[in-house]
């Protein structure tokens, strides 16, 4: 496909509120124009309710009726999902990749369904802000949780964080257990889940961080500066390394202006919560969203307890 002739066409609509079809890649699907943007619009199949999802880098929107494509009538009056591409059109790299991802999935479009699709291609177009605030995100759990031990036990497990040898893929190990944590914004209930890491012979407790943005909270500054202020705790060489290493990955925005709170902290067991008992032998890597809004959590004076002799 000629990318170059899609961005003159493009660039050339002045009708900036009707949608224009560039490209028809199957009777159902196709590359589109609208104010500037291009869209990848296919035929709502799934009958998926009217929902939208958006990320720095793409927009979806699903069950949307459309009745009339300015300049073809081909594509008939009836309900599309669509994706639409807020990067510049200028950006040849991503701007070309997204073309030909879409122009491949329309004639593969057995092999994910319109939302998998979707999901794939924000991994592809994350942005380096986007996965940026997701580590900073990452990193302000792990400190607030480390925070939360000692508030509660007196116990400083900042030692144990990020461990070296065979214990460096858990958040927190005393070489016997192992603890990982998962922030999330309050309003997601499902977290990534690397299955043979949580659900393994090595006994590894979940806990959950149910955070927002807001006002009041802290920035990762803030919360590191409180914490180093602290004569008793988080004054060991590996914690101060590992921060060092982890503030690298992200930017000095989201280190003093992200302001985040925590809401809940959940404790799960992995004997509890293991949606899957067995696994097929020729299953060595397994991921995906594990949703914990149905999950019973572990009875926090217990936990607590238990942190207390990690």
């Amino acid at each position: 496909m000629d990318v170059l002739k899609l961005k003159e066409q493009i660039k050339s609509i002045t009708d900036l509120s009707s949608i224009f079809l560039l490209e028809a890649l199957s009777d159902n699907a196709g590359l589109f124009a609208n104010d500037g943007k291009l869209l990848y619009i296919a035929k709502d199949i799934y009958n998926y309710p009217c929902e939208g999802i958006e990320t720095e880098y793409l927009k979806l929107q699903t069950h949307v009726r459309i009745s009339a494509v300015r300049n073809n009538q081909t594509f008939e009056d009836n309900n599309y999902n669509l994706i639409v591409y807020k990067g510049t059109i200028d950006d040849d790299t991503n701007f070309e990749s997204f073309v030909q991802i879409c122009t491949i999935y329309s004639k593969n479009s057995n092999d994910l369904n319109f939302k998998e699709f979707f999901y794939s291609l924000i991994t592809l177009f994350q942005l380096p802000e986007e996965q940026k605030f997701k580590n900073a995100l990452g990193l302000f759990g792990e400190l607030k949780f480390m925070e939360y031990v000692y508030k509660n036990t007196q116990n400083d497990i900042s030692c144990s964080w990020h461990k070296k040898g065979p214990f460096s893929k858990y958040d927190f190990s005393n070489g016997e257990t192992a603890i990982e944590i998962k922030t999330t914004l309050s309003e997601q209930r499902n977290v990534a889940i690397k299955h043979q890491q949580i659900f393994s012979d090595h006994k590894c407790y979940l806990a959950i961080l149910i955070c927002e943005q807001s006002e009041n909270g802290q920035t990762v500054e803030e919360l590191v500066s409180s914490m180093f202020s602290n004569p008793l705790a988080f004054n060991g060489v590996n914690f101060s390394i590992n921060l060092a290493r982890e503030l690298k990955r992200i930017s000095n925005k989201e280190i003093q202006e992200i302001r985040l709170r925590i809401k809940e902290i959940l404790f799960f067991d992995p004997d509890e919560i293991n949606p899957f008992s067995e696994l097929p032998d020729n299953v060595t890597e397994l991921s995906y969203r594990l949703d914990f809004s149905e999950l019973t959590p572990y009875d926090s004076a217990t936990f607590i307890n238990f942190l207390k002799h990690f």
